[in-house]
């Protein structure tokens, strides 16, 4: 009985060793599926070293033709804050990169004075200056359109790179396996004291693919019954040439108009209708700061229901046949009759819903049923 005992010892130690060890994408299984702690401790150093302004690996900053990755940053007065987010990304050890930050018209001296700062301290930087406040959507997609890098990665201007290798393990699973998305984890805390929360998707296996046509649809995620799965933009890795794919299938006259506050999931989506496919790694990327003065919290109603008519269109104008009736479980979903403008746009996309030959009459009958008013008034 003892000696089956001390076998069986034997047998878990040498497991837990070979289990520790076993690489997954550059991250050890153990890490990855039991020990978050461990991720998280190792995010909390890291990101306490770049808030201190601390550069871990001393390098010498220096331009690519062919960067392998490209981080756009969209910024609206930020300030000093900017200066965290660049060094969280300069402390990676992966310096192949280039930095695009467009300046979304800021208003405050302090902002502009950072960037050139910042900009004549590391030259793979690059501004870009919008005219006007256009918003992220447009702000995102010249970045896009600018960009040279091989994969692109976006960053909001409060959010933090959480670990010195997340470039590199991005990179190298995304090449391994001629991915067109590397979809990651990342943590949320409303400040920076490090209160940490799992991302609401993170239940989704190690490895995890999504491909066409599945994949179309996959920011969706639902059935008959309306629901997001995973719609963060700025959690990802995209190879370049889909990005800008999806960039100009959005085109100019929509993203230069729509000053949008879901930018998130009209550009993931978009992007999703042109990708062949979609990994996912537990790797802790991204910190995210939640605040109460985000844009996701401070748009206006009126403005909110624009943007959900807008997203209804593109999801019928975009999406596969078999998905355009997503378009209409949206509108249906999150839309009410509001403003003159507004309404006359939603009349414009019920009409789409109803004339589409691939939308089932069960989904066209709950339009009728929701904005009858609305078609009768209209003839």
């Amino acid at each position: 009985m003892v000696f089956f005992l001390i076998i069986l010892i034997i047998i878990y130690k040498l497991y837990y060793i070979i289990e520790s060890h076993i690489i997954l994408d550059n991250i050890t299984y153990k890490e990855n599926f039991t020990s978050k702690n461990k991720a998280f401790e190792k995010g909390k150093k890291y990101i306490t070293l770049c808030l201190k302004g601390i550069l871990i690996n001393n390098q010498k900053f220096q331009i690519s033709k062919n960067p392998k990755v490209t981080i756009i940053i969209p910024i609206y007065n930020t300030g000093e804050l900017i200066k965290l987010i660049i060094r969280s990304i300069q402390n990676q050890n992966f310096s192949d990169i280039e930095i695009i930050i467009v300046n979304d018209n800021s208003k405050d001296n302090s902002t502009v004075q950072i960037l050139e700062k910042l900009k004549s301290e590391d030259p793979r930087i690059v501004i870009l200056n919008n005219q006007k406040n256009m918003g992220i959507l447009y702000s995102r997609s010249i970045g896009v359109l600018k960009s040279k890098g091989e994969y692109i990665m976006n960053l909001d201007h409060d959010d933090f790179i959480f670990d010195e290798d997340v470039f590199d393990t991005t990179y190298k699973s995304a090449k391994r396996g001629n991915f067109d998305i590397i979809s990651f984890a990342y943590v949320i805390s409303k400040d920076y004291n490090f209160e940490i929360k799992d991302n609401w998707y993170i239940n989704i296996p190690h490895n995890y693919v999504v491909s066409q046509p599945m994949l179309s649809s996959y920011p969706l995620f639902a059935k008959d019954k309306f629901r997001y799965h995973d719609y963060t933009i700025w959690a990802k890795l995209y190879k370049n040439s889909t990005y800008k794919k999806a960039v100009n299938f959005l085109t100019f006259e929509r993203y230069s108009v729509f000053n949008t506050y879901n930018e998130d999931l009209i550009g993931l989506f978009t992007i999703c209708n042109v990708a062949d496919n979609y990994k996912y790694i537990r790797k802790y990327g991204v910190y995210h700061k939640d605040y109460v003065n985000s844009t996701s919290h401070v748009a206006k109603k009126e403005k909110t229901i624009y943007d959900d008519i807008f997203f209804s269109e593109i999801i019928l104008d975009l999406g596969k046949n078999q998905f355009k009736k997503y378009g209409a479980i949206f509108l249906n979903s999150r839309v009410k009759l509001s403003n003159d403008e507004n309404n006359q746009y939603l009349l414009k996309v019920i009409n789409k819903i109803l004339n589409n030959k691939y939308i089932d009459k069960k989904y066209k009958k709950k339009i009728k049923l929701n904005f009858g008013e609305l078609i009768m008034n209209n003839g």
